[in-house]
């Protein structure tokens, strides 16, 4: 009998939010992916069109341009750069390198998902940590460090929660921090932050802190999550043992050369910000009306409290052409969360789920 490594039993395979989907001849609202409402730059999609006589070619393995286009923008060398298919090969590619059987890998509680089913990839043991008012409880987290742990999994601004942690707050968390333990910060909705005291972590991967890792995406703010890329940032030296350990070709051409094209599209990136920020506006001054409890948001989403369980609400809403993503999986079973859209979006969703909580369906 063919068996697999007994910690991979532990595992509960990610599931993604449901796929778009039509139905009665209509085109149904998603707003459960965090994906980008306005879709993508016009200066990425011809970038992508411009390369697609390029497929039968191997990609730039080195992700030459694109690393350079990114230490321009970031104003750091481009040896600190890693790119990956996705944060989700970065997260997988940390936790092979750093960790392994009976290490110790620590989260916040609500954290992404992919946190835990990375540390158990590799054998090491997931610690969930508790929260407070469900944002990540620094604190706690330096409670919970023992010689065994390797990584700590820090997402800043928090899927699926949109809370933060501050500056001066993260910044004491580091000097407490013991110098071996890898601390990544997945800043995946970081270009949706107004906060003013969000944490400045880009000055300490140039001051050189070599335990600091940051992980960024091409997927939210750029509109390019079904091309698969997202990059990291932090010291040469641990940027190297992830060149190691990557495929030799794991981004492919169209992806390098449409995100290349993307971080040049101001405008595009400008109109996303503008979008969500008005959108938030938009459920900050409805949902009260409704009754129903919401957690303030630094990403594109807003996690709402219902009082009614998220899976009834998930079906409810999906009979209604709006889908939206039920938070059961992370134990909050009468909370959803909802991406921001267009402003048609955004209203129809609302007057759905107004009618439902005052109605029934």
């Amino acid at each position: 009998m063919i068996k697999a490594h007994e910690y991979l039993n532990e595992i509960e395979s990610y599931k993604p939010g449901k796929a778009k989907i039509q139905g009665a001849g209509r085109e149904f609202i998603k707003l459960s992916s965090n994906e980008n409402a306005l879709k993508s730059s016009k200066k990425a999609l011809a970038a992508y069109k411009n390369h697609a006589n390029e497929v039968f070619r191997y990609a730039d393995g080195s992700c030459a341009l694109l690393h350079k286009a990114l230490a321009n923008k970031h104003k750091i060398d481009a040896e600190k750069i890693v790119c990956g298919a996705g944060s989700d090969e970065l997260l997988a590619l940390l936790t092979q390198a750093f960790a392994g059987i009976d290490d110790e890998i620590i989260y916040s509680k609500h954290g992404f998902l992919m946190y835990p089913i990375s540390a158990k990839r590799v054998g090491a043991r997931a610690i969930a940590v508790a929260e407070k008012n469900l944002k990540a409880d620094i604190d706690a987290i330096l409670v919970a460090i023992t010689d065994k742990t390797k990584i700590i999994f820090i997402a800043n601004p928090n899927n699926p929660t949109g809370t933060y942690v501050t500056h001066d707050h993260v910044l004491r968390f580091l000097d407490r921090v013991p110098k071996h333990v890898i601390v990544c910060f997945d800043e995946a909705y970081f270009d949706f932050v107004e906060a003013t005291d969000f944490p400045r972590t880009l000055e300490w991967v140039r001051e050189k802190r070599k335990n600091i890792i940051l992980m960024r995406t091409f997927s939210k703010s750029y509109g390019l999550a079904g091309l698969r890329i997202g990059y990291g940032m932090g010291a040469p030296d641990v940027m190297e043992y992830l060149h190691k350990i990557r495929q030799p070709f794991n981004v492919n051409a169209i992806a390098q050369a449409a995100a290349t094209a993307a971080l040049d599209d101001r405008f595009f990136l400008w109109r996303t910000k503008h979008m969500v920020s008005q959108g938030r506006k938009f459920f900050y001054r409805r949902l009260p009306k409704l009754g129903v409890e919401y957690v303030p948001s630094q990403g594109n989403f807003i996690l709402m409290n219902t009082g009614r369980p998220a899976n009834e609400l998930f079906q409810a809403l999906l009979r209604k052409g709006v889908i939206i993503r039920s938070m059961k999986a992370y134990g909050l079973d009468t909370w959803i969360r909802v991406t921001i859209g267009r402003r048609s979006q955004n209203a129809h969703f609302y007057r759905v789920l107004k009618n439902f909580l005052t109605q029934g369906f």
